[in-house]
């Protein structure tokens, strides 16, 4: 009996997880082990923030349906990982494994900017629930003022751009509802070189197509932009300017988590995995690595910009390792590696940009980039959607 061992409880630990107990039956043992007892959905924490979605509907607790589907859940956290022992520590115990798939995540890196992050600094996150509780209650404040200055983007380093062009958008919306827009300044901070790169070198016509949209919107952007400081009242780049705030939503940097950081011989020296096209490891040819926690070379740009792992790409990839690795116990053929596409749906609340990219880098096979409100409801659709078939372990479904 073959004994695989999968941290982290988000897109890739529960698809990894409940493709492998569908490939492999109960024969094989696997076990789920993640330091958050519940599952939530990140691409909907925007919607959190504006006020415009429950939390209740994006949460899922782990436990129930793993255990439902033969699969053991573990609620501790990883402390270190021995490839040459095949164990990983945890903060209760020492799990050996046959197979280790690392699903985790990355770590917030709030500090590489004085006063980043909505703990000990004066900006907020959409990066957990709690994060996008607090920006709910900060914006709400700002809103309900007469006038005001609000600034969304993202750090030098970050990856996870998406969510401050969906909060730029859907504020400018949430203010023309109120016909208070004239009133308030929305300013965009990005590392990137155009609006529309992704970390991805851009997408068909997405620098366009967001260039126009902001421009629509009366949002002005700084790019190219590193951040020297940020106090309650104001954001200063590092070339001079500085921005006026009432309230701030700056993605950060990540890096790889404590568990790969601790581990010898796992990780590249910011902590992510090096994996090959099966998500496998390039050494340690048990251990695979899907979603953030792996490393994906970054595009050539002015300003560090990360490459972002999407819900729907971590999905991708832990379909692919799932299958790796069921072929590697069972002796079965796996199936031929489908290019790993990258398909995001920026919404504004009152309509939204579909992008498709294939494969996920460029050069592409195809590029799409559509806009309007049947988005919207796309974005809407599948989040119901989604929860639908993770609830019930249907990971198999598109």
């Amino acid at each position: 009996m073959a004994k695989i061992v999968i941290i982290g409880g988000s897109f890739g630990g529960l698809t990894s997880a409940f493709e492998l107990k569908r490939l492999l039956g109960g024969k094989h043992e696997v076990t789920l082990l993640s330091e958050e007892p519940r599952f939530v959905f990140i691409p909907s924490l925007p919607w959190v923030a504006l006020g415009w979605k429950d939390p209740k509907k994006i949460v899922m607790d782990l436990r129930e349906p793993l255990q439902s589907k033969g699969i053991q859940f573990r609620h501790e956290s990883a402390q270190q990982i021995d490839p040459n022992g095949m164990t990983v520590t945890t903060s209760k115990d020492m799990l050996p494994y046959d197979y280790l798939i690392i699903a985790t995540g990355s770590a917030y890196l709030f500090n590489a900017i004085p006063n980043l992050g909505p703990d000990q600094g004066h900006t907020h996150s959409l990066l957990t629930l709690d994060h996008a509780l607090k920006a709910k209650e900060a914006l709400a404040r700002t809103l309900a003022a007469d006038s005001g200055n609000i600034v969304l983007g993202n750090a030098q380093g970050a990856s996870c751009l998406g969510p401050a062009y969906e909060m730029a958008m859907m504020v400018d919306t949430a203010l023309r509802r109120k016909k208070k827009r004239s009133k308030f300044n929305i300013s965009f901070v990005t590392n990137e070189p155009f609006l529309g790169h992704f970390g991805v070198g851009g997408m068909g016509r997405t620098r366009r197509a967001m260039e126009d949209e902001f421009y629509d919107r009366d949002i002005s952007f700084h790019l190219n932009a590193e951040i020297a400081g940020i106090t309650p009242k104001e954001i200063e780049l590092k070339n001079g300017t500085k921005i006026g705030q009432d309230f701030a939503m700056i993605m950060p940097p990540f890096r790889g988590v404590d568990a790969v950081m601790n581990s010898q011989g796992i990780g590249n020296p910011k902590g992510f995995v090096p994996v090959d096209e099966h998500y496998k490891h390039k050494i340690y040819p048990n251990i695979y690595s899907v979603g953030v926690a792996m490393a994906i070379p970054p595009c050539n740009t002015p300003v560090p910009v990360g490459v972002p792992k999407t819900g729907d790409m971590t999905v991708q990839m832990a379909r692919i390792a799932a299958r790796s690795i069921a072929s590697d116990i069972t002796g079965q053929k796996s199936d031929p590696l489908p290019d790993i596409h990258v398909l995001c749906v920026a919404d504004a609340g009152d309509t939204a940009m579909f992008m498709y990219g294939s494969p996920f880098q460029a050069p592409r096979n195809r590029a799409l980039v559509k806009k309007g409100r049947w988005a919207h409801w796309a974005k809407v659709a599948f989040e119901h959607y989604f929860m639908y078939k993770i609830r019930r372990g249907m990971t198999y479904l598109p």
